[in-house]
């Protein structure tokens, strides 16, 4: 089994409950779901939320809408993705994040492609290396990985961010762009990142999945 987990949370500082900003009359979380649920290698895909009052509103909204999702710490995030893990037993994690409405699934699809190839390497990641535009981030990794992530990390880091143990302890594999394109950014962090996406699926409003290639050769 292969699964995507998105972690989300509405206490964003900068820009609070991004996640329910609507594009093209869908919201990011329901953006992010459907993205993903595209892929041919994916069997599931659940959000990871927090169990505190604060996101409520949360765990109300994915409930109302059917998308499967998890609760646990706020802070201990890799507390969420062990949960996960127990429940649904994956041989294979996917890591993505609420902030990436442009996440793209065909692109995650050849990622994990060659994970499979690859059988030594323990991790797979397109941003440990920066040359993807900002908010097509994906991580892949081993469940054998994660029980030990958790089972060693200590500092708050760790536990918060989820992958840094992994990067520095284990076995892993650069996913690389031919051409840098790091300075791009498609992710969802402020305002300014708002009004960017607004464009990008206004201008695609009538295709439903459209690849982070095409937003390129649009000039975004």
């Amino acid at each position: 089994m292969i699964v995507a987990i998105v972690q989300a949370r509405v206490t964003s500082t900068r820009l609070p409950k991004k996640v329910f900003l609507r594009y093209n009359g869908v919201s990011v979380l329901e953006h992010i779901y459907s993205r993903l649920s595209q892929s041919k290698y994916l069997n599931k895909v659940i959000f990871a939320i927090p169990s505190n009052k604060k996101n409520m509103i949360l765990r109300n909204y994915l409930k109302k809408k059917d998308i499967p999702f998890i609760v646990g710490p706020e802070i201990n995030v890799l507390k969420r993705f062990y949960k996960v893990c127990k429940i649904l037993n994956p041989k294979i994690i996917i890591r993505v994040t609420a902030d990436c409405p442009l996440i793209d699934f065909k692109l995650m699809d050849n990622m994990i492609k060659k994970f499979l190839v690859k059988k030594k390497f323990d991790f797979l990641s397109n941003s440990i290396t920066r040359t993807y535009p900002d908010g097509l981030d994906i991580e892949i990794f081993k469940k054998e990985v994660l029980i030990k992530t958790f089972k060693k990390v200590k500092k708050k880091f760790d536990k918060e961010h989820v992958t840094p143990y992994m990067i520095r302890n284990f076995k892993c594999l650069d996913y690389k762009n031919k051409i840098d394109l790091s300075h791009k950014r498609w992710t969802l962090d402020t305002k300014k990142d708002h009004k960017k996406i607004f464009k990008i699926f206004k201008r695609f409003k009538e295709k439903n999945f459209f690849s982070w290639k095409e937003i390129l050769n649009h000039g975004f």
